[in-house]
């Protein structure tokens, strides 16, 4: 995990209170792909237990829960459209 990252995840986001981003961005075809086939992955796949990190792992390597960032977010706008052949999103968030 990148050390921002894990300062991050470590302060839970605390840093970014009172961020503020708008924008719109494109996304690629690997991207959209990838998303596509987590989807479906976790509708074929059953649910798994948690299950405490590995003895050989550090926790502060595991990947925290995304749904604890977006709990802390507010959402003005989230637009998604195609343009021009490209899958295009607009965000208006802030922390």
């Amino acid at each position: 995990m990148h050390p921002v990252e894990r300062h991050l995840f470590a302060t839970d986001f605390k840093d970014l209170a009172g961020t503020h981003l708008q924008g719109t961005i494109a996304l690629s075809d690997e991207l959209i792909n990838l998303g596509i086939m987590d989807f479906l992955a976790g509708l074929k796949a059953e649910p798994a237990p948690s299950a405490p990190a590995a003895p050989d792992q550090d926790p502060a390597e595991a990947r925290p829960d995304p749904r604890k960032l977006l709990s802390l977010l507010q959402v003005n706008q989230l637009e998604v459209k195609a343009k021009d052949g490209r899958i295009v999103v607009a965000v208006d968030v802030k922390m």
